[in-house]
């Protein structure tokens, strides 16, 4: 085998390996995970559709978004009583589950960035056992 039959063949094996498992990742819940508390100003949330001001304790599924103009500011609550401030201004998307600041963490099963490094770091994988396996040759040398 050359070396871009060798490529090919790596990649299809990644490919067919990482879709199955991007299809496994979890769908996005619709039921409610928080709750919003508008502490001053004006707090606007959109459920997939156009924003709306903000109701008292307006529960909010994940993937909501919550828009904050200048000088409001709002709280999500989640059902584990964690909350999330959001105090500058901006649109943020409601995690589904609650989130510290630092943190880099996904919203619970896999991301397509997780399961596409992985396919690439298997793919290198095997090829670079594919690659030194192939070039044991036990023939001897052209020249002497």
């Amino acid at each position: 085998m050359n070396d871009s039959t060798i490529k090919c063949l790596v990649l299809g094996v990644a490919m067919a390996v990482s879709l199955p498992l991007y299809a496994q990742a979890p769908a996005e819940s619709v039921a409610p995970v928080a709750r919003v508390e508008t502490d001053s100003g004006v707090v606007m949330i959109s459920d997939s559709g156009e924003f709306a001001t903000a109701m008292a304790n307006q529960s909010v599924p994940a993937k909501a978004r919550i828009m904050v103009s200048e000088g409001s500011s709002a709280t999500v609550v989640y059902k584990d009583g964690c909350k999330q401030k959001y105090d500058k201004p901006g649109v943020y998307e409601v995690s589904a589950t609650c989130v510290p600041a630092a943190a880099f963490a996904s919203s619970g099963g896999p991301s397509a960035a997780l399961i596409v490094g992985g396919a690439v770091l298997a793919s290198a994988a095997v090829y670079t056992i594919v690659d030194n396996n192939s070039s044991n040759d036990d023939r001897p040398p052209v020249s002497r």
